[in-house]
């Protein structure tokens, strides 16, 4: 049998990720190695703890979140990273896979809709939950990459 792959929860709110925690422990193919409640205590748990897959707060204080993820991944290449924004607008792809994280998924996400993320995510896929919309404005009704030619109207 295969060991559980191991996931390391950093968030200052604990009680926003007790539903996701409790399912997770109930997993057999998944065990919390950590929790921890600081950015800065991410750093001596994932070196203690090893995970296979770090699930992060962006609401984190004291650190820019997308900042650690790229801290963490100097510190320990090929670890995974799973977003929890409580605003869509953070969800934007771009911006969390240049970070370095495979995917994001709203804190108000049922605790199956994380896990359904995490499980996507260490097979080797991005996981963005919702979808983001496509936010990048068309211009004349061309999509972005024909906007080279495109006038904007003022």
């Amino acid at each position: 049998m295969r060991n559980p792959d191991r996931i390391v929860i950093v968030d200052n709110n604990p009680v926003s990720s007790a539903d996701f925690r409790a399912e997770l422990e109930t997993q057999p193919d998944l065990t919390l190695a950590a929790a921890v409640t600081c950015a800065s205590c991410s750093f001596a748990a994932v070196t203690q703890q090893q995970p296979d897959l770090v699930v992060i707060s962006l609401s984190m204080p004291g650190h820019r979140v997308l900042e650690l993820v790229k801290d963490l991944l100097v510190l320990h290449a090929g670890l995974k990273f799973l977003i929890v924004t409580s605003n869509d607008a953070e969800l934007e792809p771009s911006r969390v896979l240049r970070a370095g994280a495979q995917g994001c998924v709203l804190s108000s996400s049922s605790a199956a809709t994380k896990l359904e993320a995490v499980r996507q995510i260490l097979a080797g896929h991005h996981s963005f939950r919702p979808e983001p919309a496509h936010r990048t404005p068309a211009v004349n009704g061309l999509p972005p990459l024909h906007w080279v030619n495109a006038t904007v109207p003022l």
